[in-house]
């Protein structure tokens, strides 16, 4: 005599609802609105909390980011119901808190730090464009080359 076989432990048959044209509508809106949504979407509920994903295979990324203030993002209750979790994701926590997607893994700071370092990046560019405009300036200068500038019109200014 054969046993009958048993399905594996934790299967459960699938078996999909059979959906009316209005609920069927309804579920096609929601499965729009949720595959429209980036996988690496992140964002804390905490508006004074900036999130980033980071490389988490690269150590000079992660020593870049954790010099800037950034650290790991960690969900103190992985299991928690989604409304109740601290960030806004695509993907849900690990059961360590962490949250990864792919070699990436997501890094908090404080929006001000954040905020900081992105205007000092912005101010530290534009200052270089015009140092590098003056030094080109006041070396034709010095060689009697005339030069001019333009505004965003296109017409001659100084």
């Amino acid at each position: 005599m054969t046993e009958e076989p048993k399905p594996v432990e934790g299967y459960e048959e699938f078996k999909p609802p059979l959906l009316t044209p209005e609920q069927r509508a309804a579920r096609y809106e929601e499965l729009r609105r949720r595959s429209a949504k980036s996988r690496i979407f992140a964002r804390s509920k905490n508006p004074a909390i900036e999130v980033r994903w980071i490389r988490k295979d690269d150590p000079t990324d992660i020593a870049f980011h954790k010099w800037l203030g950034f650290r790991v993002a960690m969900e103190p209750y992985p299991k928690a119901r989604i409304e109740d979790r601290l960030f806004e994701t695509s993907v849900p926590p690990n059961l360590d808190g962490t949250y990864t997607c792919g070699d990436v893994i997501l890094y908090q700071s404080a929006k001000d730090d954040y905020d900081f370092h992105l205007n000092q990046n912005r101010a530290m560019a534009n200052s270089m464009i015009s140092d590098g405009q003056k030094a080109f300036r006041d070396e034709a200068e010095k060689l009697e080359i005339a030069t001019f500038m333009r505004d965003k019109t296109g017409r001659h200014v100084g």
